[in-house]
């Protein structure tokens, strides 16, 4: 069975380090697997997405930005590379499937291996690329992976916006006005979607159907 880890990364370290310590939008990679021609080619960015162009255009790294698509709460953006940033992002992606990467404080990467070795593999070019990933969890593939894929766009946000801000914690670190406040919605949308969310997970978890 497949292995999925959890790394995160300082924002700093993986463009966006132009980008003021107190931003608080969020950037998404869009799901790639290593066949793509270009690495990490689309971005989706809430928040103030003129900080983030400012700040992408501004780095080393990247060779240029186009704007693909705007909507009311996100902006797609296509990032070209430049050769030195290509390399070093296929010497660490160039095996493993990335099912998620996401910046709000720091980055956070949902990596797919095929056994415990890539892992180990994939931790050891990081560190040589100079990238400094934290691994925070390492799991087997399960049926609660398959039901994460049930969630909706939002409610996965708003899931991982609190576990990153500690609501789930003893003492909690964050209140579901922090959490509504951070994602420019009401208590009540930021509660309904955890309670929608986690009640998925919950059942599949246990294998029960709601009740009618």
């Amino acid at each position: 069975m497949s292995l999925v880890a959890d790394f995160s990364l300082p924002r700093s370290e993986l463009l966006l380090e132009g980008v003021p310590s107190d931003w608080t939008g969020r950037v998404e990679f869009e799901r790639f697997v290593p066949a793509s021609p270009d690495p990490l080619p689309f971005v989706r960015v809430r928040g103030d997405r003129e900080a983030f162009a400012a700040s992408a255009r501004a780095d080393s790294a990247v060779a240029s930005l186009t704007e693909r698509d705007v909507t009311s709460s996100w902006t797609r953006y296509r990032l070209a590379w430049t050769p030195d940033a290509r390399r070093s992002i296929r010497r660490l992606f160039g095996d493993p499937v990335v099912l998620e990467a996401v910046a709000v404080r720091d980055w956070t990467f949902c990596v797919r291996f095929p056994e415990f070795a890539h892992v180990a593999a994939f931790r050891e070019t990081a560190e040589t690329s100079g990238f400094p990933l934290e691994l925070h969890r390492l799991r087997e593939e399960s049926r609660t992976e398959d039901a994460a894929t049930d969630l909706t766009d939002l409610q996965r946000e708003t899931l991982a916006l609190a576990i990153r801000r500690g609501y789930f914690e003893v003492p909690r670190s964050a209140t579901l006005s922090d959490l509504a406040a951070e994602l420019g919605v009401s208590k009540q949308a930021v509660s309904e979607r955890l309670r929608r969310a986690l009640a998925l997970l919950a059942r599949d978890a246990v294998g029960e159907s709601p009740s009618r």
